[in-house]
């Protein structure tokens, strides 16, 4: 059977990603954006890399598949919440002379001190803090909290228990010394012409044309995730009503190389495996899971989907190697083929089967 090829590795993993060990979604979208920049990273000598997929497959039924049918529709209750998120992504900060509230952004100078001495990392002046924001240790945003411009105060504190940015800190007493600067609140900006003008890049000048292409962007968005959602439904049931032998060998090499993916991606941002995982809300062996979950989803799916292209004829047309082109925005084929090098003609095909083939059982699924 063939390699395990790049493009055919990166181009169906989102759908491929319906078992995601608990994490949260966008968890599993960013893992999966830093195990593609991997394994174009390592893909030194062409597409044909990686381990061989051997096994076999006694297929289930994989036609008239089962899915949750999506709500695509935007109410105007969403289309006004990305109208109000458009604004306070355009508002600005202005200085008020008030006692500061939560959600304004005080400019202060503070000096942190343990025993009466300032420690390291505990002075800043200038610096812009929106109360409410929790980037500073409990107490001290609201101790700012009906300040006003040009008020000096002393927040005594206690560091949490655990604070591993300063160990040396957890847990001890310490006073900031804080003067307020200037308080400042969030002005969003009118939804009239001159905002939607800029907003669209002079697209557009009337708010009711502006605001009727944005539910369009919504619904396309809404269209997008429901199909993605119906093909990860699809995978699932289709691996679940199938039976597996000889697969154990590829799955293990497959999950090798991810994992090598990912220290070497880690190693790149100075980071070690561990501190990866961290950064997904998982312990090493977790993360390490959830790889070779992956994995052997990757393997099922690639061993499926070929037995079903083989038992229903389908075959690759000029037509689905350039809906492969498109979907990786290139000019055309041959510039894909270009930039996949050494086996990248396999690759490519193997890909727009497999892609095919994820259309026909989506083309038959049904909908409830």
């Amino acid at each position: 059977m063939r390699k395990y090829a790049v493009l055919c590795a990166c181009g169906l993993a989102a759908a491929m990603m319906f078992t995601g060990c608990g994490q949260k979604e966008e968890t599993a979208e960013t893992t999966q954006a830093q195990t593609e920049s991997a394994a174009e990273t390592d893909d030194t000598e062409g597409a044909d890399q990686g381990p061989e997929i051997t096994g076999e497959v006694e297929l289930g039924e994989y036609k008239g598949i089962t899915v949750t049918k999506q709500n695509t529709d935007v109410s105007d209750e969403e289309l006004q919440v990305t109208i109000d998120s458009r604004l306070e992504a355009a508002a600005e900060l202005v200085e008020v002379d008030r006692p500061a509230e939560e959600g304004d952004t005080v400019n202060i100078d503070y000096v942190g001190m343990k025993d009466g001495e300032a420690f390291d990392g505990g002075t800043a002046e200038g610096y812009d803090l929106r109360l409410g924001s929790g980037r500073f240790i409990d107490g001290f945003e609201d101790g700012l909290i009906g300040a006003v411009k040009g008020q000096e105060l002393s927040l005594n504190l206690t560091f949490p228990e655990e604070y591993p940015n300063n160990p040396d800190l957890a847990g001890q007493p310490v006073v900031f010394d804080v003067t307020v600067n200037k308080v400042q609140e969030s002005q969003a900006p009118a939804l009239d012409a001159a905002f939607v003008e800029e907003d669209s890049d002079g697209q557009f000048t009337d708010v009711e044309a502006w605001k009727e292409n944005l539910r369009e962007q919504l619904i396309e968005q809404k269209e997008q995730n429901a199909q993605t959602i119906k093909e990860s439904e699809v995978l699932q049931a289709l691996i679940d009503g199938c039976t597996f032998t000889g697969i154990e060998e590829s799955v293990d090499a497959v999950y090798d190389q991810q994992v090598s993916q990912m220290e070497n991606m880690a190693a790149i941002y100075g980071m070690t495996f561990a501190d990866m995982a961290g950064m997904y809300g998982m312990d090493e062996q977790a993360y390490k899971d959830m790889l070779y979950t992956q994995a052997e989803n990757s393997v099922k799916v690639e061993i499926a989907l070929e037995k079903i292209a083989e038992t229903e004829g389908l075959e690759v047309t000029d037509e689905d190697r350039q809906k492969v082109a498109d979907e990786y925005q290139a000019e055309s084929v041959d510039q894909l083929l270009e930039q996949l090098g050494e086996g990248g003609e396999e690759a490519l095909d193997n890909y727009a089967l497999q892609d095919k083939t994820l259309d026909f059982l989506v083309e038959n699924a049904v909908e409830q």
